[in-house]
């Protein structure tokens, strides 16, 4: 598959005709990976696609849209930001027979729903039948179309897609934080993938340009799952900052505090942690830390903080010297500093919102107080890029945490007028990527954490820009169920090989153990209601899990292989293994839930060396482990024994999470 020799890599219709008889003329320029092309078209058109070949066969493309003229252009409807043909084995229609289709054989579409504050979020099972059919296949002459809802770009569906068959497959992503949808047809030799805006049809005003939507698409040979780490090892490599030169090496590991929280009650925490030598990397204050409210807020469940949302001026009723003495204090215990905004949604009573109303959406619903800050617009855009730059130079912010409550699609359909359906959104979020890589530019250290309701706008762009170290929002509870977590950790680590998730509040290590991933915040210390540091046990233990997390980190940058399929059943075993290729070694979890009876399981294992001979440690005990049993002198199990009959692993407790770690010596 050769991208740089395609024509067109969009479609859409210039007022009403198709690209190729309304295109006047195409210019290509070959700067080695990147290829621009540019096509003009009457009435001042022009439009630009700039493709990038990225390592091993992926491309990435983006257009963007132009009108050199002093009148609008023609109508362009129709628009497919992506259409391309992509060839896989050969795909019979369907026949409808006795039998269920050979799931080993058939077009499989791997399609991950969105952020539900469910157990299954970011998970796809295109074999689960539904009334006689697998709704993930795909047979010659079918079209399957796919959208996200609300205007966040992984709400309802994640903008990820694994197309599978026999062995071939491709990873295809949309580079789009807002309304995008797509759609898969099935050829004979191929599938056509179409992909853009959701209803956009627009004229350009004069001197008018921005982009559109952005697509990712990496070609693989090998299982799904060699597929997903080829993925996580392009999006490690070339798209994300995490391990580049300036930002932090890894995701971090954070100590949650309530914004609410009195600056006395704060100091007090850091004191605690500095003292005990508990191994956080950054205190993450929550939101509730501005405004002007005088009602005591211990936690987010109590006081009117929300209805000062858009209010950047820190509530000096709570923290009287503006959070210096806050910021003072994790620098001298040697952590970094991480701060909650969310400034797309601001209150209609704030400040701001009554002295400028012209930078605002209204609400489309009546008696809602939300508006929406008009990202689109340049006084509103230059508002928000000085109230956050401002804040994070005089508090020293580390990671900004832009949180998104609100589903902004109606907000931005109402604005739009005749002829220009999608141009809000448009300018919308050209506006969003501009805020970030401004932010990133002029704070070359920054580190951006990316919510919306938990997990609800990641995509490939959003990836490039930031890291999600709340993915749900289903962690909010502070006991939620221990198997939600576990199921999310054979979800997510697929498509983000950087992410983050919360441990509950309770001193737990099966609770602490299960919530293990890339990034890791603890909420011991957050609440006011809850006591922290009375208890030297607790603090013991805290240093101690936090210490082990740390000590682990490293392997969840490798390859990841779930090992049992994610669900909520307390009867089961959740298991998953990551690989580290380069060195030869990797790591195992395994949780037996409370109400399983199974006493082991033997688990096939992923990137090992069949003549090579692996050494299996427990983290518990530090011995050495071999097939349920813990020696001082273990022998090594060969790598072929491995991959035939799996490792096996034996936990004699219910609700026990227990982790082994490997290295391996070639003969």
């Amino acid at each position: 598959m050769n991208l740089f020799d395609e024509k067109f890599l969009f479609e859409f219709k210039y007022d009403g005709k198709n690209l190729d008889e309304s295109v006047e003329n195409i210019d290509v320029s070959d700067e080695g990976k990147v290829k621009r092309t540019v096509y003009s078209f009457g009435g001042g058109l022009r439009v630009t696609t700039e493709l990038t070949a990225h390592s091993g066969g992926a491309y990435e493309w983006v257009n963007r849209f132009e009108n050199l003229s002093d009148k609008p252009t023609g109508l362009i409807s129709d628009i497919d930001d992506a259409s391309v043909l992509l060839p896989l084995p050969y795909e019979e229609p369907r026949r409808w027979t006795a039998y269920l289709p050979d799931k080993d054989r058939v077009t499989k579409i791997f399609a991950p729903s969105g952020s539900t504050w469910r157990w299954d979020e970011f998970y796809s099972d295109p074999d689960r039948i539904e009334t006689n059919v697998s709704k993930g296949y795909i047979f010659t002459g079918e079209t399957k179309n796919f959208a996200t809802s609300g205007g966040r770009s992984s709400e309802a569906q994640a903008p990820f897609f694994n197309i599978h068959k026999e062995g071939v497959g491709y990873i295809v992503a949309v580079g789009w934080s807002g309304q995008w949808r797509l759609s898969v047809a099935r050829e004979a030799y191929g599938v056509k993938i179409r992909c853009g805006i959701e209803d956009a049809a627009f004229r350009l005003m004069p001197g008018e340009s921005f982009r559109t939507a952005s697509f990712v698409v990496t070609p693989y040979e090998g299982s799904v799952q060699d597929g997903q780490n080829k993925w996580r090892k392009l999006v490690r490599e070339e798209f994300s900052l995490i391990g580049k030169s300036g930002r932090d090496a890894h995701a971090p590991f954070c100590a949650s505090i309530w914004g609410g929280m009195t600056t006395s009650g704060v100091l007090d925490r850091i004191r605690i942690i500095k003292e005990n030598k508990l191994p956080f990397e950054y205190i993450w204050m929550d939101a509730g830390w501005y405004g002007t409210s005088d009602k005591p807020s211990p936690d987010e469940f109590e006081g009117d903080w929300g209805g000062y949302t858009g209010d950047w001026r820190v509530n000096i009723n709570i923290h009287p010297d503006g959070l210096l003495e806050v910021r003072r204090a994790i620098a001298d215990a040697g952590m970094k500093f991480l701060l909650w905004f969310e400034p797309e949604r601001v209150i209609s009573a704030t400040p701001i919102a009554q002295e400028h109303p012209e930078y605002f959406i209204k609400s489309p619903h009546q008696g809602d107080a939300n508006l929406l800050l008009n990202l689109g617009d340049e006084a509103a855009w230059e508002y928000c890029f000085e109230t956050l730059s401002e804040i994070i130079e005089k508090l020293k912010i580390n990671c900004l945490r832009q949180d998104f409550n609100i589903s902004p699609l109606s907000f931005w359909r109402s604005a739009d007028s005749d002829e220009r359906k999608g141009i809000t959104e448009i300018k919308y979020i050209n506006g969003f990527y501009r805020l970030w890589d401004e932010l990133l530019c002029r704070f070359p250290r920054l580190l951006i954490d990316n919510c919306a309701s938990g997990g609800r706008r990641i995509d490939i762009e959003t990836l490039r820009r930031s890291v999600p170290l709340w993915r749900s929002d289903a962690q909010c509870p502070a006991n939620y169920p221990v198997e939600l977590v576990q199921a999310h950790n054979l979800t997510f680590p697929s498509w983000l090989p950087w992410s983050g998730t919360g441990t509950g509040r309770g001193y737990d290590t099966y609770r602490a153990r299960s919530a293990y991933t890339s990034g890791l915040t603890t909420n011991y210390t957050f609440s006011e209601r809850d006591n922290f540091g009375d208890d030297p046990a607790k603090l013991e233990w805290i240093k101690k899990i936090g210490e082990e997390y740390l000590s682990l980190r490293r392997y969840f940058d490798g390859d990841f292989y779930p090992l049992t399929s994610p669900n909520d059943k307390p009867d089961s075993w959740s298991a998953y293994h990551y690989s580290l290729d380069s060195t030869g070694e990797g790591m195992i979890f395994a949780a037996r839930r409370e109400e399983s009876p199974f006493y082991g399981a033997a688990f096939r294992l992923s990137g090992i060396e069949a003549d090579a001979w692996y050494y299996f440690k427990d983290i518990d005990s530090g011995s050495l482990y071999y097939f349920g049993e813990y020696t001082e002198y273990a022998p090594a199990v060969s790598g072929k024994y491995l991959i035939e009959h799996g490792f096996e692993a034996a936990i004699d407790t219910p609700r026990t999470a227990k982790i082994w770690t490997y290295s391996n010596r070639t003969e």
